[in-house]
């Protein structure tokens, strides 16, 4: 999903900005003014941020530099380029990796995307798995073409389907056309207590998923899901951890680390408010999780 706009600058600075009347209002101004004029501007408040950046972007060529999707080209939005560059270096939810490298062992034939963003593991499921078809949802149009465009240029446009907004309805089709033993992804910030309900949709009980929660938005979302899907699940509980420089893609970008390593750090922060989870849920009827990725198991 798209970032909140609390989300593309440091929590700590927008909550001095929030709390201080002449400082929001006077963001307010600048988000008024026309691109061309923001773009010089941002360089002015932060060079070294927005340095450090175009170095990422520059040197990786658009193309993510490590991790399980490394060597996946992408399409960022104007916001992701700036913010999320851990994309790019391949750390953005790095607690993952694990997760990833399992479900591609698993061999889905079916993942259905709910929340695609800029595409990162839509495309990047769909190159490490070739027999694998994608429906992906993303209820921001403006994240279409470029996931379209990259979709084409890593040679995967003709196994993913994109559609918009996903609601309980759209989640039903997609599990009718996919079947029994498919895997759900799930991330769209607070709104999986609404759609994934078992109660109105029966047959998430035969489907695998892996969901981000958002309990700062939507707050028991996590429990309310554990409680639904305990029955007929195994759940893996993952939490978000602090990046350190041992994270950063050293190797691929040196200089980076090196002259700037705060900044290097800085460039995998991932924007989240709070203790960020998610859960591995697997089906009841599918081969057991495996363990190994310094999670815990739920009863």
């Amino acid at each position: 999903m798209q970032p909140a706009k609390v989300a593309i600058m440091r929590h700590a600075t927008w909550t001095a900005i929030e709390g201080n009347s002449v400082a929001m209002e006077a963001y307010r101004a600048y988000r008024r003014l026309p691109g061309i004029v923001r773009a010089p501007a941002r360089w002015l408040v932060a060079p070294r941020w927005h340095a450090a950046c175009a170095y990422v972007v520059g040197r990786s060529g658009g193309r993510v530099v490590d991790g399980p999707f490394e060597g996946m080209k992408l399409r960022l939005s104007a916001v992701s380029s700036r913010h999320l560059l851990g994309y790019i270096l391949g750390t953005q939810e790095l607690e993952l990796h694990g997760v990833v490298e399992d479900i591609i062992a698993r061999g889905y034939r079916n993942i259905i995307n709910v929340g695609v963003a800029d595409g990162y593991y839509a495309i990047g499921f769909a190159r490490r798995m070739p027999a694998a078809r994608i429906i992906g949802f993303e209820g921001l149009p403006e994240h279409h073409p470029l996931v379209r465009s990259a979709a084409e240029e890593n040679g995967v446009s003709d196994r993913i389907v994109l559609r918009g907004f996903c609601e309980t309805h759209d989640l039903d089709r997609a599990l009718d056309e996919t079947g029994p033993g498919s895997l759900i992804l799930c991330d769209i910030e607070g709104g999986e207590k609404a759609l994934l309900d078992p109660s109105l949709t029966p047959a998430l009980a035969q489907a695998d998923l892996l969901v981000e929660t958002h309990d700062g938005l939507v707050p028991g979302c996590t429990r309310t899901l554990i409680q639904r899907f305990e029955k007929t699940h195994d759940i893996l509980s993952i939490f978000a951890e602090p990046r350190t420089a041992a994270d950063f893609p050293s190797e691929k970008l040196p200089a980076l680390v090196k002259l700037a390593p705060r900044t290097a750090v800085e460039l995998m922060n991932e924007r989240r408010t709070g203790v960020q989870e998610w859960l591995y849920m697997t089906a009841h009827a599918r081969v057991g999780l495996t363990d190994g990725y310094g999670e815990h198991r739920l009863s």
